[in-house]
């Protein structure tokens, strides 16, 4: 008798778990599809540092703005964002979406930065010598770190200028990517033209290249502010 009934219970068991899955209670929720919102979370919503530098460079170029130019120029430099050999190609390559005698312009202002700041010039990329071993040991206060600094500073003379160290992702980089072209290139262009034809030609290529409708969006704020 008890193993009748022990069969009866599983027999009831399975036929309840059978009705409660073909009800389709016992199937666990799955897991939803993101929301377009959430989605949006991973898209750039702008320009990053970089690229609203080459921007401003682009526009402030094609208007002849050269105060404004120069003051963007020296602040990408000094913040690592561009070097000085990535600046002069930007401008160089504006010759048709800004005009050639805005881009000669941005030019003469941009060699008249490296004449006022030195380290903007041929000697941006070496590093200013760092005391090593028993002289960063011992301090400024012995003859041993007394002599190691004066043997720098007859060795390395082109530090006697303030030095702005290149970050190290900037050291080595000397030619600009095919988006960083387009994108100064298109703040140059719409600076000088407008919204037309020919700035929503290059806004397709940034989008084709990667950039977002966000980042596009914040690029036409920029540039038609």
């Amino acid at each position: 008798m008890k193993r009748v009934l022990t069969l009866t219970l599983a027999l009831a068991i399975v036929a309840g778990g059978y009705m409660f899955e073909a009800n389709g209670a016992g199937e666990q929720p799955s897991k939803q599809a993101p929301s377009i919102s959430e989605i949006n979370i991973y898209t750039p919503k702008e320009l990053n540092a970089r690229q609203k530098d080459l921007v401003e460079i682009g526009r402030y170029t094609a208007s002849g703005d050269q105060g404004a130019l120069k003051s963007t120029i020296a602040s990408a430099i000094e913040r690592g964002t561009l070097t000085p050999q990535e600046v002069s190609i930007a401008i160089r390559q504006l010759y048709s979406a800004a005009g050639l005698k805005q881009m000669n312009a941005a030019l003469a202002t941009f060699d008249q930065l490296r004449e006022e700041r030195p380290e903007f010039g041929a000697d941006y990329e070496k590093m200013v010598p760092k005391q090593t071993g028993l002289s960063a040991l011992l301090g400024n206060g012995t003859a041993l770190t007394k002599q190691k600094t004066e043997e720098a500073k007859e060795g390395v003379q082109y530090n006697t200028f303030r030095m702005k160290k290149p970050k190290p992702q900037n050291r080595n980089r000397s030619r600009l990517g095919k988006l960083d072209r387009e994108l100064v290139a298109a703040a140059a262009l719409g600076t000088r033209v407008g919204k037309n034809n020919l700035f929503s030609a290059s806004e397709k290529s940034l989008s084709e290249l990667g950039l977002s409708k966000y980042q596009i969006e914040n690029l036409e704020s920029m540039i038609f502010e």
